[in-house]
């Protein structure tokens, strides 16, 4: 696994009270169980947004499910790329 090195702001108040609570852990391993924590609750926000729009679809077995869901990240992946190539 490559390391990517970033500096980060953060309130005292925060640093210290995450102190209190490391036990064995440095702050590097706190830092990264947070942010796959976020990222689960996107990617479960992401996953709930698609409830309302799946029931307008004519899924018929698992597999047609799975293919509506890629079809509609690569959507999402097109668009995200364009949006970041116009900043």
């Amino acid at each position: 696994m490559s390391v990517i090195k970033k500096t980060v702001s953060i309130s005292d108040d925060l640093y210290e009270e995450v102190q209190k609570f490391i036990d064995s852990k440095n702050f590097s391993e706190v830092v990264q169980e947070a942010l796959k924590d976020y990222l689960q609750k996107k990617k479960k926000e992401r996953i709930m947004s698609f409830a309302g729009a799946l029931k307008d679809w004519k899924i018929e077995d698992g597999i047609e499910f799975v293919d509506k869901i890629r079809e509609e990240d690569v959507k999402t992946q097109k668009f995200n790329f364009s949006k970041n190539l116009i900043k």
